[in-house]
């Protein structure tokens, strides 16, 4: 354990983003798009976001076919990592960020990553879209 170490959690968990992205992973993995819907930024800002997760011993990358799928880790020798982690499940739960974006990823899931890939990285607005496919552009060219 180095100060190198202590360093890249506490920096990696001091973003905004970051923080968005470990609470989000905190209800268990889930693919870079379904991320990207939730949060809102584009994709070299999230995989710019988990590279410094990961470095931190933080988060872990799981690949399947042509998704990527990440989850907490805090294990492989990153004791700050996993105290960090432990820690976070108590903080900002009832900030109103934090939220919206659990009713998003829960949108997120429920659509998975082959839906949200196929929508752009997008998710469905509004309640009533929520359970609903979006229509497809042909459909709405005919109304």
């Amino acid at each position: 354990m180095s100060f190198r170490d202590y360093e890249m959690v506490l920096k990696s968990v001091a973003d905004p983003t970051r923080a968005r992205i470990l609470k989000l992973l905190e209800g268990g993995e889930m693919c870079v798009c379904q991320l990207i819907a939730v949060i809102g930024l584009n994709q070299s800002t999230i995989s710019k976001h988990l590279f410094l997760l990961k470095m931190a011993g933080l988060v872990k990358e799981r690949k399947e076919g042509k998704w990527v799928h990440y989850s907490l880790d805090g294990s492989n020798g990153a004791p700050y990592a996993r105290k960090m982690l432990q820690t976070l499940r108590g903080w900002l739960n009832d900030d109103p960020v934090v939220r919206r974006d659990r009713e998003r990823e829960a949108l997120a899931r429920r659509l998975g990553p082959a839906t949200i890939c196929e929508r752009g990285m997008t998710l469905p607005r509004g309640r009533a879209s929520a359970c609903c496919p979006a229509p497809s552009e042909e459909a709405v060219g005919t109304k």
